[in-house]
């Protein structure tokens, strides 16, 4: 130690204070580490100087540093690219410090349509998330993590199933027969290939394209809005190898699971059913002798054929990634074994994936690149499982005082109980089917760029996708069957493949200049060609010898079919960005694209779009305003399409069909539609109005769009008069609206040892009905059951369509002073009088009185992220959420079906048996004849699907070890999926959808693989 004496600037003379107070200070060592925010790792050259004295050092190739200062002294951190960082010693003798580049908030770069652009420039709707931020999330699939991260696109987990895809929608973006999917742009390339086919720790950055300013480059196909993904690139003078691996357990909740009767609640209802058949119907064959003595069941007992199902699995993944930046070679290389066991018995999904990026700087003038990924991919999820009266459900309906399996180990292959279906051992259905399914992935991307002279440069890109996938399946005697039908019956097999191979070839020249020093200018050009091609053949085989030999081979018939499609697309692309002293922005962009999609009469379509900005705060009048950071006003306009319509649907299609020539049958063709020449894509016109707002040096952003749009020239069949020889011909008619706001927030609560950040967005997005067809007839909602949705003009799209259900006719007096239909009497089911023939109540329930009963589109939908550290210390917790939306159980039909051939739901036992036990008022009679009512589709079927969901909670923890030259950091963290949710909804899962976030048909719940929490322990090291 030593002592060091500070003379204040303005003293003349020593004085006892000078020497004995405050400027004497006892000096000791204060030592840390520098790492970059982002990615955590180590900054070497870091210059660490003490405040208002000539005392510094800088940072070793690990990020260390020590230095030595008083106690009460200053540190001050900088570094070229980084914000500069002071912070207080405070008697402190380690500090850590994670330090932000410049860039991050004034010149922050986002991937935007064929490039990148400084953020303050942009002036469309973008939202982008670097997945650095959500690295630690314990799942397959990238969409899983980016749920609650964007404003204005939802995305669902529909779906449990291993290897199951997310559902996307943008903007509530919608289509009646076009579908509503996201174009998914790799790197460039429009991809056939899912995100599911990507390993999430290959991607740096997803960026959405909202609007049409910011999508229009992708013309005809950007409708329902562009996903970006970027994958990850080696930086200038990084070194890194980093290995991650986690393991974890897969469970499923309690909560939700279908409330169906145990083995002795379900023999009293059979025994009380059999007994009022008796009472009511004249019925004299008894009850059945295994439902006589309910008592015999013990709560235990029997078989919850729901559980028998489910099994606790377990998901593991391992990654290596390792990267080089050197001088002129700048290369990634991303292995990545992705494990996933199904909560349901037999169900998996495992992934090997590989990926090398790699950049070379040939000369000063060319760049040549080079990216290579592959994915093979190996499922087994058995045929026909769920999203319907599916395996699991007909599993679940199977009356519970049977069991699974026999005292010897042994299991029964069918089950026939008294009044119910048939029905085999669901347990040997999916232990016993066959369905293993494989796909071969390849996406590659090279690429060419050449700087003509300053600011111009030339780029050629070829790009290929391809997939190959083999199915498989066999279901041997002992599994065939269900509802209705019990094995044994002789087996069957099949044998499908599908290929496809997508191509696409892109010229382009990109010009920056600017002028004056203020004048800002960014154009580009260019020509693409792209050419989709795919093959599918399907081998059906049946007479087997037996269960031994499962391949189709062995099968004495064999019947197969085969098909093929192609398409092509070509393009001109241009845009030009302006802008003035970084302030006045404006950029204008066009797409002219021809396909071979488009009719004959028909084939080119124009997407244009502009877009202009003001940054107001670099104005002279805001200089005052020192807490306002950034004021930007941004608005755009642009027409973009949906191309989605088949490949021929232009094209009159032709049948085979066979005739008859001289008392003989000879194979021919027959015409079985129309064509249209002008058919061409949907287009979708949208205006957007935005304004990015930051506060206090930048911790508080905020960021608000309105947007509307109309989507016009809907694909839908138009009647025509019969003498034509058809009902109808597909043509562009019809046309939805849409419009919503949008709001999302940045903060930095904390910035000192604690840190604390906050990210919040939420969306309320409306549509409207405004055409459909030529006399404007709903679709949907028709059928009295299973036909949920009703999209009609004047409406949202998709509102849940059916009757009012008020009860039970409990009393001989409300039956006859209240509307009812034609087989209602007391103790039946009570619905709504709604209208008549005449458009007004009449008194009788028929199916006049259908109305609607419910919304699936959400009032707004929100997430919410926060982000802890101290000192080792990390924790982040994502939170997401729908308010005011509704979903419907279609299991309903079937749980609460009275006819006693199902197992039902614990409160019918609370039924109306007689007027002496007129039960709770919600469950009807079950008199052979009445009970059709009360399983239609009715608002009993119909929940509130408000939810607040936890989606994952992360704790994580910086091992401290003392700096050495193998390992340069280690982190472990602890993580839970899925861990909490809170709804009203009695279902398992109110993102559930059997068509995904499709509008026409959205928010049912017909019986979808469950979700699961899931629980991981994960480990990152970097060397």
């Amino acid at each position: 130690m030593s002592l060091i004496f500070y003379l204040p600037a303005q003293s003349k003379t020593f004085t006892k204070e000078n020497l004995y107070g405050y400027h004497v200070q006892q000096q000791g060592v204060i030592s840390g580490k520098v790492v970059d925010l982002q990615d955590g790792k180590p900054l070497t050259g870091v210059t660490v100087a003490v405040k208002g004295t000539n005392q510094k050092t800088t940072t070793n190739n690990e990020g260390n540093y020590q230095l030595t200062a008083a106690p009460s002294a200053v540190l001050v951190f900088s570094s070229v690219g980084y914000q500069t960082k002071e912070i207080p010693a405070n008697d402190r003798s380690v500090i850590n410090v994670q330090m932000e580049s410049a860039s991050e908030k004034l010149n922050e770069v986002v991937v935007v349509s064929y490039g990148t652009q400084n953020k303050r420039e942009v002036t469309g709707a973008v939202s982008q998330l670097n997945t650095s931020e959500v690295k630690d999330m314990p799942v397959a699939n990238i969409g899983q993590k980016l749920q609650g991260k964007f404003a204005g696109v939802q995305i669902a987990n529909n779906s449990g199933a291993p290897g199951a895809n997310m559902s996307f929608r943008i903007r509530g973006a919608a289509s009646i027969n076009a579908g509503n999917n996201p174009l998914i742009v790799i790197d460039g390339f429009p991809s056939t290939s899912g995100l599911e086919t990507i390993s999430p720790d290959e991607i740096a950055s997803i960026t959405v394209l909202k609007d049409a300013s910011a999508s229009s480059l992708y013309g005809s196909r950007a409708s329902n809005g562009v996903i970006l993904v970027t994958t990850k690139q080696a930086k200038g003078g990084q070194k890194s190898i980093e290995l991650s691996s986690y393991a974890g357990l897969v469970r499923v909740s309690d909560r939700g699971k279908p409330d169906l009767m145990n083995a002795p609640e379900f023999a009293q209802f059979k025994k009380e059913y059999y007994e009022d058949a008796a009472r009511y119907e004249g019925y004299t064959g008894g009850v059945p002798s295994v439902y006589q003595n309910p008592q015999q069941y013990g709560a235990n007992s029997g078989t919850n054929w729901y559980d028998v199902l489910l099994r606790d699995a377990i998901t593991q993944d391992y990654n290596l990634s390792l990267a080089s930046g050197g001088t002129d070679l700048k290369s990634t290389i991303n292995l990545n074994y992705n494990k996933q066991e199904g909560v349901i018995l037999n169900t998996f999904a495992n992934r090997i994936s590989g990926r090398t990026n790699n950049i070379y700087s040939a000369t000063d003038k060319l760049t040549i690149g080079f990216n290579l990924s592959g994915t093979y991919r190996r499922n087994q999820v058995t045929p026909g499982l769920d999203n319907g009266r599916a395996i699991i459900q007909q599993a679940f309906l199977m009356d519970p005082t049977l069991n699974y399996k026999n005292p010897d180990g042994s299991y029964p292959i069918s089950f026939s109980q008294p009044g119910m279906f048939a029905n085999p051992n669901f347990y040997l259905v999916l232990t016993q089917r066959v369905n293993p399914s494989e796909q071969t992935t390849v996406l590659a991307n090279a690429f060419a760029s050449y700087k003509i002279i300053p600011g111009l440069e030339y780029k050629i890109s070829l790009n290929g996708n391809t997939e190959s996938a083999i199915n498989r399946s066999f279901t041997p005697s002992t599994a065939q069957g269900g509802l209705g039908g019990a094995p044994p019956q002789p087996p069957t097999g099949s044998y499908g493949t599908n290929r496809f191979l997508n191509l696409l070839a892109e010229n382009t020249l990109t010009y920056q200049k600017t002028f004056n020093e203020k004048h800002n200018l960014d154009a580009f050009v260019g020509y693409t060609f792209q050419k989709f091609r795919s093959e599918n053949s399907n081998i059906q085989a049946s007479e087997f010898p037996d269960d031994n030999v499962q391949w189709i081979n062995a099968a004495t018939t064999r019947i197969g079919t085969a098909g093929t499609t192609e398409s092509s697309l070509l393009s001109y692309i241009g845009r030009l960005n302006y802008n003035y002293d970084n302030k006045y922005l404006i950029s204008l962009a066009f797409r002219r694209d021809g396909s071979s999609r488009f009719g004959t009469d028909n084939k080119y379509g124009n997407f244009p779009s502009v877009s202009i900005g003001w940054v107001a705060s670099d104005e002279k009048f805001m200089k005052e305003q020192d807490k306002i950071s950034l004021l930007k006003f941004r608005a755009s306009y642009g027409k973009v399409g949906n191309n989605n319509i088949g490949d021929y649907t232009y094209l009159a299609s032709v049948n085979s069909d066979n005739y008859v020539f001289g008392n003989q049958v000879t194979p021919g063709k027959s015409l079985d539609g129309i064509g249209n020449s002008f058919l061409t894509w949907e287009t979708t016109s949208s205006f957007d109005a935005g304004v990015d707002l930051g506060l206090f040096n930048d911790r508080l952003r905020l960021t608000y769009d309105y947007y509307w749009k109309k989507t016009d020239g809907l694909l839908y069949n138009v009647d025509i008069p019969v003498q034509s020889g058809f009902n109808s011909i597909t043509s562009n008619i019809g046309r939805f609206d849409f419009w919503g706001h949008e709001l999302s927030l940045e903060s930095r609560n904390l910035d000192g040892e604690l840190k604390w950040t906050t990210g919040f967005n939420i969306s309320f997005d409306r549509n409207k009905v405004i055409k459909l067809g030529t006399n404007n007839a709903p679709i949907g909602g028709y059928s009295l059951y299973w036909d949920d949705n009703r999209t009609a003009v004047g409406n949202p799209i998709g509102m849940f369509y059916g009757y009012i259900n008020t009860g039970v006719y409990m009393t001989q007096e409300e039956f006859d002073t209240q509307p009812h239909g034609a087989t209602s009497m007391v103790g039946t089911a009570r619905f709504k009088d709604i209208s008549g023939p005449d458009g007004v109540p009449d008194g009788i329930i028929d199916e006049n009185d259908r109305t609607y009963i419910g919304n699936p589109n959400p009032d707004f939908t929100y997430g919410l992220t926060n982000r802890f550290s101290y000192k080792n210390l990390d924790l982040s917790i994502v939170i997401a959420g729908s308010v005011g939306n509704e979903i419907a159980d279609d299991a309903f039909q079937s749980t609460e079906n009275l006819d006693g051939v199902f197992n039902v739901r614990k409160g019918v036992a609370k039924r109306w048996r007689s007027i002496e036990e007129p039960g709770d008022g919600i469950y009807p009679r079950t008199r052979t004849g009445t009970t059709a009512d009360f399983r239609n589709f009715t608002s009993r079927q119909v929940f509130s699907a408000t939810y607040l969901a936890v989606k994952n909670i992360t704790l994580g923890y910086k091992l401290p070890f003392k700096p050495n030259e193998y390992i340069k950091n280690a982190r472990v963290y602890f993580s839970t999926q899925n861990p909490l949710i809170f709804t009203k909804y009695p279902g398992m899962n109110p993102e559930a959808g059997m068509s995904g976030l499709n509008g026409l048909s959205q928010g049912r719940d017909f019986t979808s693989y469950p979700i699961s929490q899931i629980f991981t322990l994960g480990l990152n090291v970097g060397f």
